[in-house]
């Protein structure tokens, strides 16, 4: 495991900061732990003192008492309490005694009536505690002798190693504990990090099918389901633009074939007549029309696309352009017995907008409306005003599109004839093209069909100002 992966860092912080935390709430328990050890020890000899004092009185008042027995009481005692005892008697003259030549702390402190724990070296220069009782006072006010107890202070600092040795065992054991907890927990969080990883590695190989497997409600999972949707999102650009190389191609390619047919007759073919020659001739200026008005499509197409199309900012009165448009669409209707009615309300806020925008989708609308309505029929261009700005409705008589095909209509080279006959000029960019500029100024548009023979409604909303881009 390398220092600088992020399992190992996550172990190091978490197992330092644990670590850390342990050992500096393990030192301050043990300074207690160890204080509390030494008052609860000097508590001990306290009572041990007195109460050794009261049994070495009644033993000493006992006339039955014989030396061998009051010696073993006294081994007894040492062996309980791991110390010495020294009995000291004390002679009274009058009403005063006479007391040992000196007297130490504890010694003096016992003559009061009091017990007191004392620590000093020994003669032999050993540490040790040692405190005093005064013996049994005989009906009188002065006692007839004290007891004095020494402790090696060994004994108390082997009681209190034997503390820290617990809480150490207490410690390792949390910090075990800890480190196992980290571990899984680092576990958790990388297992699912090299699963993303890896399937960027495929992703980025070209297998863009791969997903994550992912079944966690964490950041995690989420981070797992954009990645997916990123995946999806790829694949579909990917797809998209196979698809446009590939239709882009096609519709280039066919009349360059014209062309290259037609250019070859001429200039090998000496048998063509004067008509034969201007037919041909017209269908190399056909289809070269065609292929410009297809590369100035796909031109605006990529500048909407890559964002780097400038949104104009003048004021069109919706009303006066929707009327001049129609004008000059109405030849085109007429020559196929088609009613061409443009409706627009009295008073129409104006649009901030480019007139050659607004001229680009709505051509396209209407012309796509007229080429798939049938002689006899009807186009409708119905105009409303709204708050936030201006919806428009162009209804035709046409052939319609199934509800399968509605949601595909807006994508580019695509035809609802699959068969993409040439009976219906174009190049299927046209609702790609309107969709791009629409949704550019912050609007929207939607088409609705009941079905083939019933025509289609296509809505747009432009708003009044172009949306911040």
């Amino acid at each position: 495991m390398k220092l600088t992966s992020i399992r190992a860092r996550l172990l190091l912080v978490y197992v330092g900061i644990l670590c850390g935390g342990f050992i500096a709430l393990t030192l301050v328990a043990g300074e207690q732990i160890s204080s509390a050890a030494r008052a609860d020890y000097e508590l001990r000899l306290k009572n041990e003192i007195q109460l050794i004092a009261q049994g070495i009185t009644a033993s000493l008042l006992d006339e039955t008492t014989s030396v061998d027995a009051f010696n073993s009481l006294i081994e007894n005692y040492e062996a309980h309490t791991g110390g010495t005892l020294t009995i000291l008697p004390l002679e009274r003259r009058g009403d005063r005694l006479r007391q040992p030549e000196q007297l130490t702390p504890e010694m003096e402190t016992a003559l009061r009536g009091q017990v007191v724990v004392v620590e000093r070296r020994a003669d032999s220069g050993q540490a040790t505690l040692y405190t005093a009782a005064a013996l049994g006072r005989a009906g009188t006010d002065f006692p007839v002798g004290m007891v004095q107890l020494s402790v090696p202070l060994a004994n108390l600092q082997q009681l209190v190693w034997q503390r820290w040795l617990s809480l150490g065992a207490i410690f390792l054991i949390v910090t075990a504990l800890a480190l196992g907890s980290a571990l899984l927990l680092a576990r958790s969080i990388i297992r699912p990090l090299s699963a993303l990883q890896n399937s960027a590695a495929r992703l980025a190989a070209g297998d863009l099918s791969h997903r994550v497997v992912y079944d966690r409600e964490d950041e995690i999972g989420a981070v797992a389901r954009a990645f997916n949707d990123m995946a999806q999102q790829v694949q579909s650009m990917l797809d998209e633009q196979r698809a446009f190389a590939s239709n882009t191609s096609h519709e280039l390619r066919t009349p360059l074939t014209t062309i290259r047919l037609r250019s070859e007759a001429l200039r090998y073919d000496s048998s063509l007549d004067d008509g034969l020659i201007q037919q041909y001739i017209q269908e190399i200026d056909d289809e070269a029309s065609r292929m410009g008005a297809l590369i100035e499509d796909l031109t605006v197409l990529s500048r909407f696309d890559a964002g780097r199309a400038e949104l104009g900012d003048n004021q069109i009165d919706a009303g006066h352009f929707a009327h001049n448009l129609c004008q000059r669409l109405l030849p085109q209707a007429q020559n196929r017995q088609i009613r061409l009615e443009v409706t627009v309300p009295d008073a129409v806020p104006p649009v901030r907008a480019s007139l050659n925008h607004l001229t680009i989708v709505f051509r396209n609308l209407l012309d796509n409306a007229l080429k798939y309505t049938p002689d006899g029929g009807a186009v409708t261009w119905q105009i409303s005003a709204e708050a936030a700005g201006i919806r428009s409705v162009i209804r035709d008589t046409g052939r319609g599109v199934e509800a399968d095909q509605l949601a595909h209509i807006f994508e580019r080279f695509y035809r609802a004839d699959k068969s993409r006959s040439r009976d219906v000029p174009g190049s299927g960019l046209g609702l790609a093209i309107v969709k791009s500029i629409v949704e550019a100024y912050g609007g929207s548009v939607t088409a609705a069909s009941a079905g083939n023979g019933t025509g289609l409604a296509v809505t747009v909303f432009w708003p009044y100002r172009p949306a911040s881009r």
